[in-house]
C-alpha cells in the first residue's frame, strides 16, 4: 500500500471514529431542565383554605422561582385574610404572582384580580391554577374575576395592553417576594 492509501484509510478511520461519537451524543432539550412535577397544596390563611398546584422545592433556574409559594406571600395572605374589609368590591392586579396564591385569595374579596408574570411557564402554572378556582359554568378566562397577563416590567406595551383590557385601572397593586433582574 502506499502513502495515499494509508492517508485514505487514516482520513475514513477518522470519519468512522467521529460518526461513532456522533451516535453516542444525547441531545436533551429544554424540558428536561425544567421541573414541573406540580402537587395540588392546600394552604389554610385564617378561615380561607386555599388548593393549588405549586413545587414543593425551588427550581436551580433563577427565571422559575414562580413555580412555588415563597415566604413573603405566606405573609402579605395571612394578613390580607385578616383585612378583608379594605378588599370588599375591589379591583387588584398582582405583580409576579408566581402560583397566583395571593391573587386567588383575593379575587374571594375583589370583584377583579388579574395575577402578571414574565415567565411563560410560570403562567401556564398560573393559568392552571385559575381554572382550578373556576366554577364549571364559567365558559369565558375571565367570567370568575381572575385573569393571567404577561407583563415584564419595564414593557410599556405590555403595561399599556393591561390597562387597555382594565380601563377602571386597580384599587390596589400587590407583590410579595418579587424582584426585577436588570441586564
Amino acid at each position: 500500500m502506499n502513502e495515499n492509501g494509508v492517508v485514505a484509510l487514516n482520513k475514513k478511520e477518522r470519519e468512522k471514529e467521529l460518526q461513532k461519537e456522533e451516535d453516542e451524543i444525547v441531545c436533551l432539550d429544554a424540558s428536561f431542565f425544567m421541573n414541573d412535577d406540580y402537587q395540588l397544596t392546600e394552604f389554610t390563611f385564617g378561615s380561607q383554605n386555599i388548593q393549588l398546584f405549586c413545587l414543593q422545592s425551588a427550581s436551580t433556574d433563577f427565571d422559575l422561582t414562580g413555580q412555588l409559594v415563597w415566604p413573603g406571600a405566606m405573609l402579605l395572605n395571612d394578613y390580607l385574610s385578616k383585612h378583608i374589609e379594605m378588599f370588599q368590591g375591589c379591583t387588584a392586579i398582582e405583580l409576579g404572582s408566581g402560583v397566583g396564591i395571593t391573587g386567588i385569595l383575593c379575587r374571594r374579596f375583589c370583584n377583579k384580580v388579574v395575577l402578571t408574570d414574565h415567565n411563560e411557564e410560570v403562567l401556564k402554572i398560573i393559568k392552571k391554577n385559575i381554572e382550578l378556582h373556576s366554577c364549571p359554568e364559567n365558559i369565558s378566562p375571565t367570567s370568575n374575576g381572575l385573569v393571567a397577563e404577561k407583563l415584564e416590567w419595564g414593557n410599556t406595551d405590555q403595561i399599556h395592553e393591561i390597562l387597555q383590557k382594565h380601563p377602571g385601572g386597580f384599587d390596589f397593586v400587590l407583590g410579595a417576594d418579587i424582584y426585577i433582574l436588570i441586564m
